[in-house]
Order: C-alpha cells, then sequence, then structure tokens
C-alpha cells in the first residue's frame, strides 16, 4: 500500500505482555512509521482507532480478540479507512472468517500487504440495561438468548479467572440458568411466529467459541445474515451440541430453523440477553440488519 499509514491498536488485557510486545516489533518492522495505541478498558479501541484516523491512518490493524476487532469496526462504519486483524485474543473467530494466518509473522504482513475487500457486516439495534436504544455494528456473530447469557456471565467471570477461562465458565453458568423464553421473529417483514428460544445465533461469520461452527454456510459478502435458531433444547441437549457444532449444524436438525435474510426483528415479554462479537449489549426486543459492504477489511 504505498503511501499509506497504518495503525496498531492493540488490546493489552487480552495477551501476555511478551505477546504484545513482539506484535509492536513486527508491526514497527513490517510498516515503519506505524501509529501505536494500546487499550486499557472497554470502549478504548474506539476512541484509539478515531485518533489514529484524524492522524491520517489509512488501515487500521486490530490486535486482539473479537471484542477488540468489535470495537475497531465500529469506529470504522461509514468511513474508507481498511481493517486488518492480528488474531491474539482467545476466540479469534473473526479472524478465522477472514483467513488470517494463525502464526503471529504471517499474520502481520497478511495485515500490511494483504488486499482489502468489501466486506459485510450486521447491525444490531436492542435494549440497554438502562432501557436506552443500543446500536452496534457487528462483523462476526450476534446471539439472543443462552449466547447473551454466556458472554454475560463471563464477563463476571473474567474478573476473577482471567480472558482465558472466563469462557468456559460462562457456558457452565448460562447452561445452568438456561430459559426457555417465548421469542416472536419476523424475518424480512414476515411474521414467523412465537416460539421457545434456547437460542438464536445471527452471523455474518462463520464461527465462535474458538472455532466451532454453527452457520458454515455463511458468507462475508453476499449481503445477507444466516440464521441457526435453536428453539426449546433442554440443558443437555443444548450441551450436546458442541461436538455437532465442530462442522456446522446440519440443515435437517429438528430443534434448530436456519435460513438466511436481510432483517430479522425479535421481541420476548421475558427478559433475553443480547450480545454482538462476544459483547453483551442490552436485551431484546431487537433487530438485526445485514449491511452489505459496509467496511473494507483484509482477507483472502
Amino acid at each position: 500500500m504505498p503511501g499509506a499509514r497504518f495503525a496498531l491498536v492493540m488490546s493489552s488485557a487480552s495477551m501476555p505482555p511478551a505477546r504484545a510486545a513482539l506484535i509492536e516489533s513486527l508491526m514497527v518492522t513490517a510498516a515503519p512509521g506505524v501509529i501505536v495505541s494500546r487499550t486499557r478498558s472497554a470502549g478504548d479501541a474506539i476512541v484509539l482507532t478515531r485518533a489514529a484516523l484524524a492522524a491520517g491512518a489509512k488501515r487500521i490493524v486490530a490486535a486482539g480478540g473479537d471484542g477488540t476487532v468489535h470495537e475497531v469496526a465500529n469506529a470504522l462504519a461509514g468511513c474508507e479507512a481498511e481493517l486488518a486483524v492480528i488474531p491474539a485474543g482467545s476466540g479469534n473467530d473473526f479472524a478465522r472468517s477472514l483467513g488470517v494466518p494463525a502464526a503471529l509473522d504471517r499474520a502481520v504482513d497478511f495485515a500490511v500487504t494483504g488486499e482489502a475487500r468489501a466486506t459485510d457486516a450486521g447491525e444490531v439495534v436492542c435494549t440497554g440495561a438502562d432501557g436506552a436504544p443500543v446500536r452496534r455494528i457487528f462483523v462476526n456473530i450476534a446471539e439472543a438468548g443462552m449466547g447473551g447469557d454466556v458472554v454475560r456471565c463471563a464477563r463476571i467471570a473474567r474478573r476473577i479467572s482471567g480472558p482465558w477461562l472466563s469462557y468456559q465458565l460462562g457456558i457452565l453458568a448460562a447452561l445452568a440458568m438456561l430459559r426457555r423464553s417465548p421469542v416472536s421473529v419476523t424475518v424480512d417483514d414476515e411474521p414467523l411466529g412465537t416460539f421457545p428460544n434456547s437460542n438464536l445465533i445471527v452471523g455474518n461469520g462463520r464461527y465462535f467459541g474458538g472455532g466451532l461452527q454453527p452457520l458454515p454456510r455463511a458468507s462475508l459478502d453476499d449481503g445477507l445474515l444466516d440464521i441457526a435458531h435453536i428453539r426449546d433444547a433442554s440443558r443437555f441437549e443444548m450441551a450436546r451440541t458442541a461436538p455437532i457444532l465442530k462442522h456446522g449444524i446440519p440443515l435437517d436438525h429438528p430443534r434448530v430453523d436456519q435460513r438466511r435474510c436481510r432483517s430479522l426483528a425479535v421481541q420476548s415479554v421475558e427478559q433475553v440477553p443480547v450480545e454482538a462479537d462476544g459483547e453483551w449489549l442490552g436485551y431484546l426486543p431487537a433487530t438485526f440488519t445485514a449491511l452489505r459492504g459496509a467496511l473494507r477489511v483484509v482477507r483472502i
């Protein structure tokens, strides 16, 4: 990218100091003059990305997990600057969909020299904990139901266990408190009805949970969201889904309704949690909308 300026936005919380130092060293070598900044708390990546854009950066390299990428993508929405990802978190699921190499040196080289392509995103609007509307861009996967509880419980567990164990603890806690709340679903303005909901997965990308594939047919450039709606599954049935998710939920699975759409609206009379890209946002009601070509992202 002749003449382009790079900025590295790196999560300090999601990786050991030695790993962060190595990424910074590799980036400085690959892109002399790169703007380097590190996050310290939630929301920092948005602020740091905006500062890098104001300083003239044309490609923002997000080094961290899916939460870091989520914040950088929200700061980039609506502008022409490009996004690249160095997977350095606990999940790195969006990086899998992008085809980013796992080895750090190759990932840095790909972030600097790779081609940016028009890439879809999703938009979710839900109700925050304070009752006010929350609007976010998501690049990978959003959920309503058990997945929202996993993220919410993992955020609490992180204070005790750190980032690497918190997700597993979040799953156990979410299984223990699993509710099959009734949700009303409307797809592309067509009401489908009201169903007991165990988990509703809305995807732009294919992966979640560190490489599981709930949506193996999802595409980053088809202008559509992929949906897997797990209806009325018990704790035991939800616990058994992990082996299935390694290769993708079969299209004929009796508990899962799968489809593609441009928009999805979900409501419930109960408090059903919502997450996007591993970030807990709030509760239903929520709308999910496909945003075709919303970002320019370095990918295969």
